[in-house]
């Protein structure tokens, strides 16, 4: 199965980068970007409940309970859209200029149109003026506006691109003892976020040097590397995948879930608030590798509901750019209406639906592919 080749993009969210030249889909890497754009938008409608940018408030014990719970539980989703990617991209096939023209078209444009979209649409119903939308436009080209602050992951999958005709040959000629030594390396990186907290600066960090030892093996570098050893090297049975994924999975949650509560006490920003929350600290680290194990034990790849996964794995790209722009309308419409678990949940799975049927609606026109992915 893993020597087959997945139609799709070589990124975690799927485009349609690869679709002419591929031969056969890896099913499960379907469900994987399903099941992760869900998990996204279902991290950010925990957000509605208690984050305003930097601070947080939560109104009653059952909006912390309910958030560090269904929000914890979520935390792979980024990590798992990178491990996908390296399922699909690592070691590049092809030449380089081909490589960087597909992802121009199907990644590129797309993300500049919605990053001009964040900045101004929201004018359109009042969230601002429109001056304050001509002021976003004159910054758009230097970062995301707040109201696309979810952005931030294609900016750095673009950085991934970047890097991937660097390390492709080395991941052609690596031994896995190799391969390894770097992924002990990248795990230890993964406690920095506390670190930095509770120590301060390490290995060489200063004002004037915030590139460290082991800056350049930290981060989304881990998370692409570990899938393609998991590629590579990780051909388990059912009964160990699950003997070594559902630990993995469960003891990561009940740290994220455990941190995050006793945050919430003393903490008074959102960014130590979610401090054990982060793609590349390491509990979601610990979870994904757990969740990429067993999300790979998946064999549904027929039948109405697989086709109804493959096709919203081919759209996860637009459900994810579009996203934030319905999410809050959706999670106002709920809010008070039921228990605040309920709400989290109704806003994300509505919020799924409905960008679901518009990306397909847009990528159904001759001009879609610009938009969309």
């Amino acid at each position: 199965m893993e020597n087959q080749i997945a139609t799709g993009g070589g990124i975690g969210i799927a485009t349609p980068l690869t679709r002419s030249v591929s031969t056969a889909r890896i099913t499960w890497l379907d469900w994987l970007r399903a099941i992760a754009c869900l998990m996204v938008i279902m991290v950010h409608a925990c957000e509605c409940v208690y984050s305003n940018d930097y601070s947080f408030n939560f109104a009653d014990s059952t909006s912390l309970w309910s958030v560090a719970l269904i929000s914890g539980l979520m935390r792979p989703a980024v990590p798992l859209f990178l491990m996908a990617s390296s399922f699909l991209l690592l070691p590049l096939k092809g030449d380089v200029s081909t490589f960087f023209r597909r992802r121009f078209t199907r990644v590129a444009i797309p993300f500049a149109v919605w990053l001009v979209l964040y900045a101004v649409l929201p004018a359109a119903w009042g969230e601002w003026s429109w001056s304050q939308s001509l002021d976003n436009l004159s910054t758009v080209w230097i970062n995301f506006n707040p109201r696309g602050s979810h952005l931030w992951f294609i900016y750095m999958l673009l950085g991934i691109y970047l890097i991937a005709p660097i390390i492709s040959p080395w991941l052609k000629n690596v031994s896995r003892r190799q391969e390894e030594f770097y992924l002990g390396i990248w795990f230890l990186t993964t406690f920095s976020w506390h670190l930095h907290e509770y120590v301060g600066d390490v290995a060489g960090e200063c004002w004037w040097n915030p590139y460290p030892t082991f800056y350049y093996v930290s981060g989304s570098f881990g998370l692409v590397l570990l899938a393609h050893y998991i590629r590579k090297y990780v051909d388990w049975g059912v009964k160990k995948t699950l003997m070594v994924g559902v630990p993995c999975l469960v003891a990561g949650y009940a740290f994220c879930v455990g941190w995050f509560y006793h945050q919430s006490g003393v903490a008074e920003e959102v960014r130590v608030l979610e401090l054990s929350w982060q793609p590349s600290s390491f509990a979601p680290a610990v979870m994904s590798f757990g969740a990429f194990l067993l999300i790979r034990l998946i064999r549904i790849s027929s039948g109405p509901v697989y086709s109804a996964v493959r096709h919203i794995s081919a759209m996860s790209y637009g459900i994810y750019l579009m996203h934030m722009m319905l999410l809050p309308a959706v999670f106002t419409m709920y809010a008070g209406t039921m228990p605040v678990y309920g709400v989290i949940i109704a806003t994300a799975v509505t919020t799924y639906i409905v960008c679901y049927a518009i990306t397909t609606v847009i990528s159904r026109l001759p001009f879609g592919k610009y938009i969309v992915g």
